[in-house]
Order: structure tokens, then C-alpha cells, then sequence
């Protein structure tokens, strides 16, 4: 998890100036950071069941193909 002290770090350095910026006022930075983290731990969790159920296929079909219905999250 993100420390308080690193999204404000994190946030503090976003000021570059960029073509098409999508600028929010009044948005929680921590919540946001929060949910960010939330998205690609699921993410996460989604890629590396597919390397696994890939690895297992690889070894033994149908074990790869029961452990492909064990879906993480």
C-alpha cells in the first residue's frame, strides 16, 4: 500500500504540462491513490492466474483447465 507521504510525493510531482490534461477539483487524492491500487492489484491478480493456468496447461491440460475455473479475486 502507498504511504500518505508518497502519493502526496507522487502528486506533487504531476504538475507537467501535457496536451489534453483532465484537471479535477475538489478529488480526494488519497482515495483516488486508493482505488488505483485497488484496480491493478486485481489486475495483477488476473495476470499472473493466467501465466499460472498457462504454466499448468503446459504440464497437465485438464489440471490447467480446472485450475482456469478458479478465478482469483
Amino acid at each position: 500500500m502507498l504511504s500518505e507521504e508518497t502519493v502526496k510525493q507522487i502528486f506533487f510531482q504531476s504538475d507537467r504540462p501535457r496536451k489534453d490534461p483532465l484537471i479535477a477539483d475538489e478529488v480526494d487524492i488519497m482515495q483516488f491513490a486508493h482505488n488505483i491500487e485497488l484496480y491493478l492489484a486485481v489486475e495483477h491478480a488476473r495476470k499472473e492466474h493466467a501465466r499460472c493456468v498457462k504454466i499448468v496447461k503446459d504440464l497437465n491440460r485438464a489440471v490447467g483447465d480446472k485450475l482456469e475455473t478458479l478465478r482469483p479475486v
